[in-house]
């Protein structure tokens, strides 16, 4: 199966919660902080939105053509022994597979 990336990006905009902040003045104290103390800006991911970040990343770090897979077949073709399986084709493309 082919993951294509942008839709990856387009689930993890969907599924981040969105965090809503005000605008603070320059060394100003949120109610409950001490002086001196500013806090810092926070964003919370859902469960879902971290898994397709874990996937996304995954997706990234492989190659996207398996070169050994291609040398085999180029192989095959040169020797004449690639055989190919119509059958298989067919149903994959019908189930979208390809």
């Amino acid at each position: 199966m082919r993951i294509d990336p942008r839709k990856l990006s387009a689930v993890i905009r969907k599924t981040v919660e969105p965090v809503k902040t005000e605008p603070v003045e320059p060394g100003a104290v949120s109610a409950g902080q001490p002086a001196g103390v500013v806090q810092a800006d926070q964003v919370a991911l859902s469960q879902s939105a971290a898994e397709v970040q874990r996937a996304q990343q995954a997706l990234s770090e492989m190659a996207e053509v398996r070169q050994e897979k291609v040398a085999e077949a180029k192989q095959k073709i040169v020797d004449g022994t690639l055989e190919i399986d119509a059958e298989q084709i067919a149903a994959k493309i019908i189930t979208g597979g390809i």
